[in-house]
């Protein structure tokens, strides 16, 4: 996420985070490239996919605050929006890539 939340603000009942977000509610590190790199994969696969992931993701910074359970399915839908695109994106850009270099 974008902005700190303040240690006081965030519930100690929240049983978990999603992938790549930390206790306070902030991308970690590992999500961070994690978030990129799928980004890129999906932008080639299917842009509208990206769209819809970053708008989930967006709204779970709205909702963390008063729901951190809501905020980590939407966080878990926003990966889920990457990650298929990705997973088709890297076998078809190989194949493109092998295609161009074998002439």
């Amino acid at each position: 996420m974008t902005e700190a939340v303040s240690a006081a603000s965030v519930p100690a009942s929240a049983p978990g985070t999603a992938f790549g977000i930390g206790a306070d509610g902030t991308y970690t590190r590992l999500g961070q490239v994690a978030a990129f790199v799928g980004g890129v994969l999906t932008m080639f696969a299917f842009l509208p996919l990206l769209v819809v992931a970053a708008m989930l993701y967006t709204k779970s910074e709205t909702v963390f605050a008063e729901d951190p359970a809501r905020a980590r399915r939407l966080v878990n839908w926003s990966w889920v929006s990457i990650g298929v695109p990705s997973v088709i994106a890297v076998p078809v850009l190989t194949l493109v890539v092998v295609n161009l270099l074998l002439g």
